[in-house]
C-alpha cells in the first residue's frame, strides 16, 4: 500500500488563513495575501505536517466555514469515487477541526443555492438574528456535533480510515467521550486554549470565539500580545501553527508510525 494521505476538514484555522502575517502588515497588504494557497497549504499545522512526513494533503477546509458545510463536504467526498480510490490504495487520515456552533449553511430560496455564513455577519443580520432567536441554540448543537462524530467514527472504523477530530477555538461540552478526539487538556481541549496555555496562559477563560476578527477573549488578547495570533484577523501566525502541529502530531505519529 502506498504512503499515506491526510485529508482535512475544518474553517478558516485548518485552512491556513493569514498564515503568512508579518508584523507590522497593514490590513490591505495582510488582506492581500491572507487567503494565498501557495503560503496557507505551506505553513498551516497541516501543511507543516505534510512535509514532516512526506504526505499528500487533501484539503476541504475553508475559511469561514460552518460546521454543516464541512460535513455535507465530507458526505460527498465518502460517496466518492476519490475516495474509493485512495483507501483501496492508501492509507487514509482524516483530521477534523470542529468551529464555532454560531454558523450555519442554509438553503437561500433567492439565491437558489447553499449559504455559508455566521450569524453575526453584517450581510445576514437581519434574517440571521430571526433564525437565531427562534431555532438556534448551542447545546443542541453541541449534541448533534458529537451524534455526527459517534457516527462517522463508526463509518470509518467500518472502512479501515484513521482518523482524528479536534475542537479548534471552543471547548466544547460533548455529554460522552469522543473517540479519536485530540484531548491535550480535557477542559480546554480547544487549540486556541491549547496555544494559550503553552504560552503560559493561566486563567479560565469561557467566553466563547466567533472568529470574526475581533478580540472577544482573553485568550485572543495574551495570544495577539504573544505573536500567536495576528492583531488584523486574529488567525494564528507562522508560530501559532507551529504549535498546533506539535499537538497534532502526538496523536498523528502514532497511526503513521
Amino acid at each position: 500500500m502506498s504512503k499515506p494521505v491526510l485529508i482535512t476538514f475544518g474553517c478558516s484555522w485548518t485552512a491556513g488563513v493569514g498564515v503568512g502575517y508579518i508584523e507590522g502588515m497593514s490590513e490591505k497588504e495582510y488582506r492581500n495575501i491572507a487567503w494565498d494557497d501557495n503560503i496557507n497549504n505551506e505553513y498551516s499545522f497541516r501543511g507543516l505536517l505534510s512535509k514532516k512526513y512526506n504526505i499528500e494533503n487533501i484539503n476541504f477546509s475553508r475559511g469561514g466555514s460552518s460546521n454543516q458545510l464541512q460535513f455535507r463536504l465530507l458526505k460527498n467526498f465518502l460517496c466518492s469515487g476519490q475516495f474509493k480510490y485512495l483507501i483501496d490504495n492508501h492509507k487514509v487520515i482524516v483530521l477534523h477541526g470542529i468551529t464555532s456552533t454560531a454558523r450555519n449553511e442554509l438553503y437561500i430560496n433567492d439565491k437558489e443555492s447553499l449559504i455559508n455564513f455566521k450569524y453575526d455577519e453584517v450581510a445576514y443580520h437581519e434574517w440571521a438574528d430571526i433564525f437565531v432567536k427562534h431555532f438556534y441554540n448551542h447545546d443542541n448543537e453541541v449534541n448533534r456535533l458529537q451524534e455526527d462524530m459517534i457516527l462517522f467514527n463508526q463509518f470509518y472504523a467500518a472502512t479501515n480510515v484513521n482518523n482524528l477530530w479536534f475542537d479548534t477555538f471552543n471547548h466544547h461540552n460533548y455529554s460522552t467521550g469522543i473517540a479519536n478526539m485530540i484531548e491535550p487538556n480535557s477542559t480546554s481541549r480547544d487549540m486556541l486554549s491549547n496555544i494559550a496555555i503553552v504560552n503560559g496562559f493561566t486563567e479560565k477563560d469561557t467566553k466563547y470565539h466567533l472568529s470574526s476578527w475581533k478580540i472577544d477573549s482573553d485568550r485572543v488578547k495574551f495570544l495577539i500580545d504573544k505573536g500567536c495570533l495576528n492583531p488584523i484577523s486574529k488567525h494564528p501566525t507562522k508560530k501559532g501553527h507551529e504549535i498546533i502541529a506539535v499537538i497534532i502530531d502526538k496523536e498523528l505519529e502514532k497511526i503513521i508510525k
